[in-house]
């Protein structure tokens, strides 16, 4: 199978640089890059920064894509997959911008997905210290992610890296757009679990995810696009509408919890505005 691996880019020409050049020599076929920055100079940066990458020699063919506009995650992730670049690409790998490839990495990824292991795969997740990140569970009732099983808590894998094939996609688009960023990775765990399909983290393929920086946790953008996905998962993990005011009352209080401790960590009211701002669709976005 040919791969078409996906990244998103806002404003971090540099990572996006490092992250492409780990994937030379990993035999991928073509890499969409999308440029979610809104922004004429982050834009400018990136399409220099993509044109480095070129002249290095590179042995897959890489588009950039230009909206012009911040999509969200989920959004720009659709965009690319509806790019007619990468339509002969049966393998489809996600890649976040601030992540890089190990030595070896897609071989078993891809090669997991050929035998039919399963019809979606991660890799092993690793910081900047080499410590592997455990498959996260997400709990339905009180919106907390853990590392191990739980009652009411299902498990997914991290929308950092992720590699599928190209029928797992419905009706072309691979995650809801209702999501801007956050949970749309745990919302598709919980869609494949319904269906009955099956997702795999490969042990012995490695990415090392960087992270976001912690002086970003607290902004508004954060704690809204945060807050709201917990509210969306909701209503779309409820197995009736009858669950729905359960969920809803449940997950409340543990976000009033997590409101209450995070405005007193950062000594800002963001968390506390995005409590109530969250169950409204507002078009928040990063301050430049």
């Amino acid at each position: 199978m040919k791969i078409c691996a996906i990244i998103l880019d806002y404003r971090g020409a540099g990572k996006t640089e490092t992250c492409l050049r780990s994937l030379i020599a990993e035999g991928i076929d073509t890499v969409l890059v999308v440029d979610n920055s809104g922004d004429a100079h982050a834009s400018a940066q990136l399409a220099e920064a993509v044109a480095r990458v070129r002249s290095a020699g590179i042995d897959f063919a890489l588009h950039l894509i230009e909206p012009g506009v911040n999509t969200g995650f989920a959004r720009g992730v659709n965009l690319a997959l509806a790019d007619p670049a990468g339509q002969h690409c049966e393998a489809i790998m996600l890649l976040n911008n601030d992540a890089a490839a190990h030595a070896g990495a897609i071989r078993p990824l891809h090669d997991a997905l050929l035998d039919g292991a399963a019809q979606l795969v991660g890799p092993m997740v690793v910081d900047d210290h080499g410590a592997p990140q455990p498959v996260p569970w997400y709990h339905r009732y009180f919106g907390t992610i853990t590392n191990s099983p739980a009652p009411g808590a299902f498990p997914y894998l991290s929308g950092c890296c992720l590699m599928l094939r190209r029928s797992l996609l419905r009706e072309g688009k691979l995650f809801d757009e209702d999501f801007f960023m956050y949970g749309e990775d745990a919302l598709l765990g919980w869609q494949m679990a319904r269906a009955h399909q099956t997702f795999k983290r490969i042990n012995n393929a490695t990415i090392r995810h960087t992270g976001q920086a912690r002086s970003q946790r607290s902004t508004l953008f954060y704690e809204y696009q945060m807050t709201r996905a917990h509210y969306l998962l909701c209503f779309k993990t409820c197995r009736t509408r009858w669950e729905i005011p359960v969920l809803l009352v449940t997950k409340f209080a543990t976000l009033t919890l997590r409101m209450a401790v995070r405005c007193i960590r950062y000594r800002s009211p963001a968390p506390l505005a995005a409590l109530f701002l969250a169950w409204l669709p507002l078009d928040i976005r990063k301050a430049a």
